[in-house]
């Protein structure tokens, strides 16, 4: 399936963001491969984490036909719990020692385990997307603390890519959100407005700084998700990460990124194939373009943001070349 409909982007700016700190002695520590393998011993930087098959997955077939007629009629679609157990607590027990470390969660990125984890939905995004699909590599690592404080962005429409739907009603572009630990009502699940049920949904589909104000409350939709699913929407669904609360037994921990069809045009300036090599700049190369498009990063221990940012901006350019 192909769609010659254009495609306009929006500008950053205007992309929801959170804050981060990174204090300056880090820095070196975060181009040097050999201190990310001492960080997690048990996991691997290899240049193949991109490189797998389709692995064997709990989702019944029947399933898949039920997700594409959701994204039609809701935008929207969430899958049982698919990744295994012992994968998710690996992927949980990195991030906390990336935290530990000092650095913000996306640093997590540079281990090959969060790209495998793609592996076990295959099946469904070849299903909607088509055989070929590729990454656009806007990734974000959350975590959300425990108490009254902690919470996920706030309102809003992705709507980083206008017309992004085909002719079918079937989405060219997916958000792909896997939950890491069990995100609940009170520890800060997703919740969104169906498309079906927001009367502005049409409009955002060309006007990418269309709001949310027009739905009904009982319209909105809580979505808690268990470790090891997949939670996903287009680019025009309403949809927010709850409050969280200090009486949540544990944090909301997930990853999240695009996809769009192989057989349509880019709809952004980098794409990643599947299979592709994924070498360790490259991992370091997308954590710095998540940094620099969704989160204002300050510079502890100092006065000026030069040095991050220039550390920043190197290392993002390292992805032009795909």
């Amino acid at each position: 399936m192909t769609d010659t409909t254009t495609v306009q982007r929006r500008d950053i700016d205007t992309i929801p963001k959170k804050s981060l700190s990174l204090e300056k002695n880090l820095i070196p520590k975060a181009e040097d491969i050999e201190f990310w393998r001492n960080l997690n011993p048990n996991l691997t930087i290899s240049d193949k984490a991109l490189q797998w098959e389709s692995k064997d997955s709990t989702i019944e077939p029947s399933y898949l036909d039920e997700y594409a007629l959701q994204l039609q009629e809701e935008g929207y679609f969430q899958t049982p719990p698919v990744i295994p157990p012992a994968t998710i607590q690996q992927m949980l027990q990195c991030i906390e020692n990336v935290k530990k470390a000092g650095f913000p969660p996306i640093f997590a990125l540079v281990y090959d385990i969060f790209y495998e984890g793609f592996a076990y939905f295959d099946s469904v995004l070849t299903r909607i997307l088509g055989s070929g699909y590729k990454l656009i590599p806007n990734f974000w690592i959350y975590y959300i603390e425990a108490l009254d404080t902690g919470k996920g962005f706030e309102p809003h429409r992705d709507t980083e890519y206008s017309n992004t739907i085909g002719s079918d009603g079937m989405p060219n572009v997916l958000t792909l959100w896997i939950s890491i630990t069990d995100a609940t009502p009170v520890n800060s699940c997703m919740y969104l407005v169906p498309a079906n049920r927001d009367p502005q949904y049409t409009n955002a589909i060309h006007d990418l700084n269309t709001g949310g104000t027009q739905f009904a409350l009982e319209d909105i939709r809580a979505l808690p998700t268990p470790p090891g699913a997949l939670l996903s929407w287009n680019q025009y669904i309403f949809h927010w990460g709850s409050r969280s609360s200090k009486r949540a037994k544990f944090p909301r921990v997930s990853y999240a990124v695009y996809c769009q069809r192989g057989d349509i045009a880019p709809v952004d300036d980098v794409l990643i194939d599947i299979p592709s090599v994924l070498d360790f700049e490259t991992r370091l190369a997308i954590a710095c373009r998540a940094i620099y498009h969704y989160s204002p990063v300050s510079l502890q221990q100092s006065s000026k943001e030069d040095e991050l940012l220039e550390f920043v901006k190197r290392n993002k350019a390292k992805l032009q070349r795909f």
